[in-house]
């Protein structure tokens, strides 16, 4: 897959909590909405019943050694398109997760459009300092993700902020870069976990530096982070 480095995409949005009251036209101005499959199986579950929907859905999972065949069933009969796979730690999670999901996949008879794989950096810190390329680790492979938040609480640094007068720590920076790289060399496209914040000000900056950054577009927190940000 190929990307334009100065290509956009709509966001993607994260839900924590259960079924949101959305209406379905402003879901499907998002590229996707990611759903935890542990936390919130019901909501996965409801969002793909939706008529009309036209939005990836997308079930969330951390980390690979906890995807039991049971994880893998429920995710199979959710009817989501993809797997957010957080705390990624490279090529070789990457590559197993598409061994498991072709496994799953053909014991449950499922339907040849296969199940997309989005990888999430930032709570395993190891997947950003790995020298392998992710170039051909799977036909899977969409998109990667990068949670600064996530990043910054694994390794006790300062979070990333959403105040312009405010510094960034280096390591949330370091990372930042290499999800970008990483993509670009894969021929995928990168997300950006944004900071959840309600202040529409803040939120708009930190869409802005995500692009002058490299990313495709940003992941937000809430349904009003998504709203704000389609209006800019």
């Amino acid at each position: 897959m190929s990307v334009n480095r100065s290509q956009t995409m709509k966001p993607l949005l994260i839900v924590d909590s259960p079924f949101p009251a959305v209406d379905i036209v402003a879901l499907n101005a998002l590229a996707g909405v990611i759903v935890d499959i542990d936390a919130n199986a019901e909501t996965l579950a409801a969002m793909a019943r939706l008529a009309g929907r036209t939005f990836a859905l997308l079930a969330r999972v951390e980390p690979l050694e906890r995807l039991s065949g049971d994880v893998l069933r429920r995710l199979l009969e959710s009817g989501a398109d993809g797997i957010v796979l957080s705390g990624c730690r490279g090529r070789a999670d990457i590559q197993k997760l598409d061994v498991m999901l072709r496994v799953a996949e053909a014991a449950h008879g499922a339907a040849p459009d296969p199940i997309r794989i989005y990888g999430e950096y930032g709570s395993s810190p190891e997947g950003l300092l790995s020298t392998h390329p992710l170039t051909d680790s799977s036909p899977r492979l969409r998109a990667l993700i990068f949670n600064g938040v996530a990043l910054a609480k694994s390794i006790g640094c300062q979070e990333p902020t959403s105040a312009r007068h405010q510094r960034i720590a280096a390591p949330i920076l370091t990372g930042r870069a290499n999800v970008v790289l990483r993509a670009f060399e894969a021929g995928v496209p990168s997300y950006e976990v944004l900071p959840a914040t309600p202040d529409e000000a803040a939120a708009r900056w930190a869409q802005s530096q995500s692009r002058d950054n490299g990313f495709a577009s940003v992941v937000c927190n809430s349904i009003e982070q998504a709203t704000i940000l389609g209006r800019a």
